[in-house]
C-alpha cells in the first residue's frame, strides 16, 4: 500500500506498530499463563503433600497411621510425601508407624503440658516411642535419653508400662518434650498378625494429659 495522503500514512504506520506489537503481546500472554499454571501447580502439589489427608489414614485413641506407607498401592502424591515426611518407612507387615499429635481433648500436644502413657506394652517384637519437635528433629535430653522402648523402660509388677512425657524428660522412662509443641511416633516392629490387619482395633498405649503451666 503506497500512502496517498497524510491520513492514509497515519492509517499504514498504526498497522505496522499494531503488527509489530503482536509478538510481544503473545509472549505476554503466554508468559502469563505459563506463570498461573506453575503457580497452581506447585500450589496443588504442596497442598496434596503437606495438607491433605492421606486416603488410607486409620485412628487409634490419640494415634492414627497411614496404612499406605512402604505401600506399592500409593499414587505419585502419597509416595513422595511419605518420603518427605517418613525415613526409609516399611511395609505394614514389617513395621506400622503410629503418630500422635493431639491429645483425647483434641488439643495440639505441648511441652506447657505433662502427659503420660500407659498399659502393657504394644503386640509387637519391637516398640519405641519418640517425640519430634516442630521441626521434625530429635528433642534435646540433658539425660541423652530420646525414646523409650521395649529393650530400655522398666515395666510394673504387672508388666505394664509407664512413660512420662515432660519438658526435662523426668518421671518414669522419661521422654523430653522440649519446649515448644511435638508430636509423638510409636513403631512397632514386626507387629502381631491381629495388629497389622486391624490397627484401628489394636491396643496401644494410652495418652493422659497432666498438669499445664501457663
Amino acid at each position: 500500500m503506497v500512502p496517498s495522503g497524510p491520513h492514509d500514512f497515519i492509517r499504514l504506520q498504526t498497522g505496522l506498530e499494531q503488527t509489530g506489537n503482536a509478538p510481544l503481546k503473545f509472549l505476554v500472554k503466554w508468559l502469563s499463563a505459563l506463570i498461573v499454571g506453575l503457580a497452581l501447580g506447585f500450589g496443588s502439589l504442596w497442598y496434596m503433600v503437606f495438607k491433605a489427608t492421606p486416603p488410607a489414614i486409620v485412628t487409634n485413641g490419640v494415634w492414627h497411621t497411614n496404612l499406605n506407607v512402604g505401600s506399592a498401592a500409593n499414587d505419585a502424591y502419597s509416595r513422595l510425601q511419605i518420603a518427605i515426611t517418613s525415613i526409609l518407612a516399611l511395609n505394614r507387615s514389617e513395621t506400622i508407624y503410629f503418630e500422635a499429635t493431639k491429645d483425647a481433648e483434641g488439643q495440639t500436644l505441648t511441652a506447657a503440658c505433662d502427659y503420660t502413657l500407659t498399659g502393657p506394652p504394644p503386640d509387637a517384637r519391637w516398640w519405641s516411642v519418640t517425640a519430634y519437635g516442630p521441626n521434625d528433629m530429635l528433642i534435646h535430653s540433658t539425660g541423652d535419653r530420646y525414646s523409650a522402648s521395649a529393650a530400655s523402660v522398666e515395666t510394673g509388677a504387672d508388666g505394664s508400662v509407664t512413660i512420662a512425657l515432660t519438658p526435662d524428660g523426668s518421671g518414669p522412662n522419661g521422654i523430653a518434650t522440649g519446649n515448644g509443641t511435638f508430636v509423638l511416633l510409636l513403631r512397632l516392629y514386626q507387629p502381631s498378625e491381629a495388629v497389622a490387619a486391624a490397627p484401628d482395633a489394636a491396643r496401644l498405649l494410652t495418652l493422659t494429659k497432666g498438669s499445664c503451666r501457663a
